[in-house]
Parts: C-alpha cells; structure tokens; sequence
C-alpha cells in the first residue's frame, strides 16, 4: 500500500511540473509575440490606426499558437507616445474530458514607448 501511495505522489508530482512549466511556456509566448507585435507594427502605422492593427496582429498570432485566449480580453491602447497593451487568459490545470475544473489566471499588462512616425 506503501508503494502505491509514493507512486501516486510521483505521478502528482511530475504533473504539477509538467503544468507548471506549460503554464509558463504560455507566458513566454504571450510575451514574445506581443513584443514581436509592437515592434513590427507600433512605428509603421498612422496613430489613428495604431492601436486597431496591433491588436487585431496579437489576436492573429496568439490563435496561430494554439493557446486558448478569449479575443475580448486582449486590450490596446494608443496614449500618445505610448502604447498598452494588455493580454489575459486562464491555463487549464486540470481537466477532465475536455471541462475545465481548476485554471491559473495569467496576465501580460505592458507600456511600450512609440516614437513618432517620421
């Protein structure tokens, strides 16, 4: 009985890792493509379409990489000579067929400074 239960706590164990660093798999993705995002797009675009087209190019790019973010809670927003941007979405850490019973909030919230188009 003694084995039995030090395998379940092995099993346990290597599950909490496996979702822990898929969870932060997921960060790092996030923030990539929304650094990859701005970059590319933030100084090339007028100011009046700025804020549409990075959002519209992270919702593009993060469905691409198959982590499940709600299109609603990817917000930007032009402030001038800055840029928010703000991504947030649940890691599913345990579910059973295909319902979702326990998740870990996760959120990417960012100030990027825009210089003026030339």
């Amino acid at each position: 009985m003694k084995v039995l239960f030090w395998i379940f706590v092995a099993i346990g164990c290597v599950y909490a890792f496996y979702t822990g660093a898929m969870a932060v798999w997921s960060y790092l993705e996030i923030t990539s493509i929304v650094e990859e995002v701005v970059n590319e797009r933030a100084s090339r675009t007028d100011r009046q379409d700025r804020a549409g087209r990075v959002r519209d190019d992270i919702v593009k790019k993060v469905a691409a990489s198959g982590i499940p973010v709600d299109e609603r809670s990817i917000s930007v927003s032009d402030e001038g000579k800055t840029l928010e941007v703000g991504v947030r979405w649940n890691w599913p850490l345990i579910v059973y067929q295909e319902r979702e019973y326990l998740s870990v909030p996760l959120k990417h919230d960012r100030t990027f400074a825009v210089p003026e188009r030339r």
